[in-house]
This record gives C-alpha cells, structure tokens and sequence, in this order.
C-alpha cells in the first residue's frame, strides 16, 4: 500500500519532535553534568535520526 511506510517516518518524526522536546526540558534540569552530557548526546542523536528521516520519499 504506497504512502503506509511514509505515513509511520511521519508519525515517528512527530514522535521524535515530542521526545527531544522533553530531552530540552531534562537538561534545564539535570544537575551533574555527567548526566547533562548524556541527555545532550541523546537530543544529538535524535536530531541526526530527524534529519535523516526528512529525506524520506515514498
């Protein structure tokens, strides 16, 4: 069924949207800066999955 796959690399897109939303909200959070480092590298990550994503055709 052309456009099924499309339609779930956007629902994950917003997906990802909303968890690097919360990641933000984490690290004003975050004290050590251990743990700081690590929620920085995870929005890193998901921003590159983002980008990657943002090229999908169907």
């Amino acid at each position: 069924m052309p456009g099924k796959a499309k339609q779930y690399v956007d629902q994950s897109m917003s997906s990802v949207q909303n968890t690097v939303s919360t990641l933000q909200q984490a690290l004003s959070s975050a004290e050590k800066p251990d743990n700081k480092n690590k929620i920085q590298q995870a929005i890193e990550s998901l921003n590159s999955a983002q980008q990657q994503l943002s090229g999908y055709q169907d």
